[in-house]
């Protein structure tokens, strides 16, 4: 088995979100794939449409979401950590 040098404990998710690209309205789908305090690992149909910083909305209708920055891209896969305040 594989050791894990993550800082924060990641819990294994596969549920439906979405992102909020910077100054737009429109959100796209995506699939958490696991979530930490510390960030996310996403799977979106188009990874590199997606800008280095976004938000992350939890249910579509969301206000608020969780400023992202992009940390690393891996095929459909997305590693963002969570910046700024929560909100």
């Amino acid at each position: 088995m594989r050791k894990d040098f993550r800082k924060a404990l990641r819990a294994e998710l596969g549920s439906k979100a979405w992102i909020r690209l910077d100054d737009g309205f429109s959100v796209r789908a995506c699939w958490l794939i696991d979530l930490s305090n510390s960030g996310v690992c996403i799977l979106v149909a188009a990874p590199h449409d997606v800008a280095d910083r976004f938000s992350l909305l939890l249910s579509r209708n969301a206000a608020l979401g969780r400023r992202c920055q992009v940390k690393w891209r891996k095929g459909s896969e997305i590693g963002a950590e969570f910046v700024g305040a929560k909100g």
